[in-house]
């Protein structure tokens, strides 16, 4: 997993050809650490993945609208195609994320 620092890098992260998945967090967050490792342990090595810091890149969260946190999002081609906010299952992003790769 990425730790991406910037807007820039962000944006750069997600813009792949491939599906990417994003982990939205805050370093005060206490469920967004085991939902960081869950996400890395179950996606690493199938899809790109990486964690931002929306204390650290403030400006980012309004531009994205992610209110609260843990956020996972799935990008494609620098868009986001799929948002799973606070409650969600590692199946459900296996499944959208499928869904995507049919399709490459």
């Amino acid at each position: 997993m990425v730790e991406l620092k910037s807007k820039e890098g962000f944006f750069s992260f997600v813009s792949s050809d491939r599906p990417v998945l994003v982990v939205f967090s805050t370093h005060d967050c206490a469920t967004c650490k085991p939902v960081k490792e869950k996400i890395m342990n179950k996606f690493d090595g199938f899809v790109n993945t990486a964690n931002i810091y929306l204390d650290d890149v403030k400006d980012l969260a309004g531009e994205l609208s992610v209110f609260n946190v843990p956020v996972v999002a799935i990008f494609f081609e620098g868009k986001e195609v799929y948002r799973f906010v606070r409650i969600f299952s590692l199946d459900e992003i296996e499944e959208k994320l499928n869904r995507i790769l049919e399709f490459l």
